[in-house]
């Protein structure tokens, strides 16, 4: 998260500037010094001169002398099995990670382009999607000047021809699903930062990815083939840096920073790129003379945390060198999984409500074979119209992510209970005491074999047209009473029923 401190106090701060800078500059006139290095090269300096590095090197025990090794068979024969396995000794020498690893993958103007690609009608027109104000603007409208959290009113007479959409946000999150599964694909170190965000990390991949740059817009061409979405990418050894690479040439933008030109890239840039500096803070800095990062980064580290407090003044003054500590974090895995839905008005029709445990179990069956779970516990949870609830747990005889062995029991819990003669407002499904899906193909079961193949058939699918292109008998009677999306049935708490 983006974080700006706004504080009224940087003038006075920036003002001992002057003063830090002059005692530094002194110091400067003599020879430069390292204080990282400093010690290391006087020590190296001292064995060249007097001729004793060899004996030095002979004294330490960590650095024993190079004794010669005898050649393996992997080194005699590379075309050898040996080699090929990679078991030779020195057969595979470890490529050093020499890519930018760590990418941003951000979603142009994501809900003004999920309108888009809704309804084609709007594509290259000016879209606005908001109530009151603009939430999304597509680049059509932001060519004119629309911004972000602008009143319509003011966006409307910068852009008269813009079509305001109120916003259908319960296929945003569906979308940004379907990118992160395409994003999955390339590497499974994803880490969704926000809806449209994604950092990626491609660490220890330059065996899988010769063409590193080639993979990139290849994600970047796939993402937009597959969901009509344009992303731009920015790719670096740092989150902040490839986050600010990805958002500069935008939209499709696409920006590569090498190892070791940080700090060449970011000098230019304006000092409102770097997360951290807000409108007021880069005002009261130009005021000063510090408009762009370079110039950000000559500002002494302790007169920064006077201006703008110790932690973030610490923050602005390693992210104006491109240093960023943050890893990818990667996504927990649950410990159980629940879906469930509300009832509009409430049905004592007993086809509707095993139809939705129906579909409900298959989101289940799906999202356990997405995580590579199976499920030993399985529970049914209805509540009528009167807020009487009844809720029950069984064991399954062995663990599943087959929706039809969950769908099973989960018509027997319902059968148990539903006793009352009143309509039903809530159905859930969930499962718990999940385990790693270690199930082999049963050698003698054919039924289960042919489950097994049928799942993930369907799951492949589904991923790549969308839920909707395949429905048991049941779900397509649901279509009759919920709208559809891409990913599924427009429920009544679609957060809860993915």
């Amino acid at each position: 998260m983006d974080v700006c401190v706004e504080n009224v106090f940087i003038t006075p701060a920036i003002d001992c500037l002057n003063v830090i800078q002059a005692t530094a500059e002194e110091k400067n006139r003599g020879a430069s010094f390292d204080p990282q290095r400093g010690s290391q090269d006087k020590k190296a300096s001292h064995y060249k001169d007097t001729g004793q590095e060899a004996a030095a090197q002979s004294a330490n025990p960590a650095c024993p002398p190079e004794t010669p090794q005898k050649e393996t068979a992997a080194e005699k024969n590379p075309w050898s099995a040996w080699a090929w396995l990679g078991m030779g000794k020195n057969s595979s020498p470890k490529i050093p990670n020499t890519i930018p690893n760590i990418v941003h993958v951000d979603v142009d103007a994501f809900f003004a382009s999920v309108e888009q690609v809704l309804n084609p009608k709007l594509r290259g027109k000016p879209v606005l999607v908001g109530r009151g104000c603009v939430a999304s603007a597509s680049y059509e409208a932001k060519f004119h000047g629309v911004r972000t959290a602008m009143s319509f009113r003011e966006a409307l007479r910068i852009c008269p021809k813009a079509i305001v959409v109120s916003g259908q946000y319960e296929h945003y999150a569906d979308f940004a699903e379907r990118v992160r599964r395409i994003l999955e694909t390339y590497t499974p170190a994803v880490e969704t930062a926000a809806l449209d965000d994604f950092y990626l990390d491609f660490a220890g991949t330059e065996r899988l990815y010769p063409n590193y740059e080639a993979t990139l817009r290849r994600l970047q061409a796939e993402i937009f083939g597959r969901t009509g979405l344009n992303v731009s990418v920015g790719a670096a050894r740092t989150k902040v840096v490839a986050s600010i690479a990805s958002r500069l040439e935008r939209p499709r933008g696409f920006r590569m920073i090498a190892p070791g030109e940080e700090e060449n890239f970011l000098t230019p840039l304006p000092v409102e790129k770097l997360h951290g500096i807000g409108p007021v803070h880069a005002g009261a800095l130009a005021e000063r003379g510090i408009a762009t990062i370079g110039q950000l980064r000559q500002v002494p580290k302790p007169a920064l945390q006077a201006a703008f407090g110790e932690a973030i003044g610490q923050q602005n003054w390693e992210r104006a060198r491109g240093l960023d500590g943050r890893e990818v974090l990667l996504p927990s895995t649950p410990k159980s999984i629940s879906r469930e839905t509300t009832i509009e008005g409430g049905t004592i029709d007993t086809e509707f409500l095993g139809g939705l445990i129906e579909y409900l179990s298959e989101r289940i069956g799906s999202t356990l074979r997405e995580y590579g779970k199976q499920a030993r516990t399985i529970g049914l949870r209805i509540r009528y119209v009167d807020h009487f609830s009844a809720h029950q747990t069984v064991r399954l005889s062995k663990p599943s992510n087959d929706e039809r062995e969950l769908l099973a029991t989960a018509k027997d819990l319902f059968s148990k209970l539903f006793t009352r003669r009143v309509a039903v407002r809530l159905a859930g499904v969930s499962v718990t005491n999940l385990e790693t899906d270690k199930r082999q193909h049963e050698l003698f079961d054919a039924n289960a074999n042919r489950r097994w193949y049928l799942n993930r058939g369907l799951d492949s699918v589904r991923g790549r047209y969308g839920w909707n292109a395949v429905f048991y008998g049941n779900g397509l009677e649901l279509r009759e009473h919920y709208a559809t999306k891409p990913n599924g049935l427009v429920l009544s708490t679609p957060c809860l029923s993915r």
